[in-house]
């Protein structure tokens, strides 16, 4: 039986890399097209060659961040400038600026992907929300299996929970929360429409495109998961409990859809004789609004994925209360590294059975206080959820999402 060839495309990353891997792995993949892959040999990447020392070792850590060695260059495909346009535009916080250039990017990737695959045909067509629109109208009406890989919640559901948001905490905005327009909400139920098959990486994130009338049959859950290859192979060496703050970890962007407002306000009435907070990741709300817990919790910029994981391995356990995701892969870092997690039930695919974590009712101060003060009274609850994400890691890794990639039935 003739495999299928596949053609996975994604403007940016997130976790495009290990799909268009689990089918390299199984010899089906036919490219993977993306704007930003680091190859040293062309533009910008050059760069690096051209500039002083100190520069360029500053350029090639960000630009490994946009790199994955287990994938063979020759199926890479690398095409696009909007990837770095909106990219540059959030790290000078012109964040309306962003939204506009991948707006138009997503719509520009898509024609350059659709004349891709009419020079390199596939059987399968693998695209990822707000991008795959042009491409699956073109292989619609061609007979190719169109899969969407949703990886984040609808955007109706999104624009309620966000406005409810700005209204209980404005300072953490840069400006007032608008809906979504109506034609990003029509791209994205378009998307939804034209798809053979949709893949979330939650029940959660799928129950919202149900809700907003994406067919249920369509859906299949996959749990995402982590990279192996950088976390601990042996349990982490961490300081008895005894006698210290316990060392709470948060990990991705410091933005009010992540629940940060309410993650710093709990926080702020905690002790920290008794409870530590460490943030690490960009910071995407005004520096106003963290100015006042600076005293009270450390950050951490954005870091590589590999040193972060010293940040797993040393804190005790790891809390994210967001309040709209579609699976947050940072839980499965979290379990990969042998901690303990507290979390908001729209985080995602973290917390199982209640065995390894504790997951709040609601994003609020006040139950986030509650579910901390509970583990600082019963700690041994703490090493108890520790074991238990231990033993889970197993079924966590990249390698398993691969594995239950390509044993999807494509229609």
């Amino acid at each position: 039986m003739r495999k299928l060839r596949v053609g996975v495309f994604h403007p940016g990353t997130q976790h495009s890399w290990q799909t268009a891997l689990a089918f390299q792995e199984t010899q089906q993949l036919a490219w993977y097209a993306t704007s930003i892959f680091y190859d040293p040999t062309i533009w910008p990447y050059r760069l690096e060659r051209l500039v002083p020392r100190g520069l360029a070792a500053r350029l090639h850590r960000n630009f490994q961040r946009r790199y994955s060695p287990a994938l063979s260059p020759a199926l890479v495909r690398q095409f696009g400038y909007w990837e770095w346009a909106e990219t540059a535009a959030r790290r000078l916080g012109a964040h309306r600026l962003a939204a506009r250039a991948n707006e138009r990017g997503n719509v520009a990737f898509g024609t350059m992907v659709t004349g891709l695959a009419e020079r390199e045909p596939v059987d399968v067509v693998w695209g990822y929300n707000t991008s795959a629109l042009e491409v699956f109208r073109w292989a619609n009406q061609r007979g190719i299996c169109c899969v969407l890989d949703q990886t984040i919640g609808h955007s109706v559901t999104l624009d309620r929970i966000m406005i409810r948001e700005y209204g209980l905490n404005p300072g953490f905005f840069f400006h007032p929360q608008i809906p979504s327009t109506t034609s990003v909400i029509e791209r994205q139920n378009e998307e939804l429409e034209l798809a053979d098959l949709v893949v979330v990486g939650s029940e959660w994130c799928g129950r919202t495109l149900i809700e907003n009338g994406c067919a249920p049959e369509k859906i299949r859950v996959v749990a995402y998961g982590y990279d192996e290859t950088l976390f601990p192979s042996t349990v982490p060496n961490r300081r008895p409990l005894g006698g210290r703050p316990v060392e709470f970890l948060f990990v991705g962007q410091l933005h009010a859809r992540k629940g940060i407002a309410h993650l710093l306000q709990a926080f702020d009435e905690i002790p920290s004789a008794n409870a530590k907070l460490t943030l690490v990741g960009g910071l995407a709300v005004p520096p106003t609004a963290l100015a006042p817990y600076r005293q009270r919790v450390h950050h951490i910029d954005s870091l590589p994925r590999s040193e972060v994981v010293k940040h797993f391995s040393s804190a005790d356990c790891f809390i994210f209360p967001s309040l709209f995701e579609g699976s947050a892969i940072v839980l499965h870092e979290a379990t990969g590294a042998g901690l303990g997690i507290v979390q908001s039930r729209a985080a995602g695919d973290g917390v199982r059975g209640g065995t390894n974590g504790d997951i709040i009712d609601e994003v609020s101060a006040d139950h986030i206080r509650r579910a901390v003060l509970r583990l600082l009274d019963a700690p041994e609850r703490l090493l108890a959820w520790q074991d238990a994400s231990w033993r889970q890691r197993g079924e966590r890794t990249w390698r398993g999402y691969r594995r239950r990639i390509v044993e999807l039935p494509i229609p």
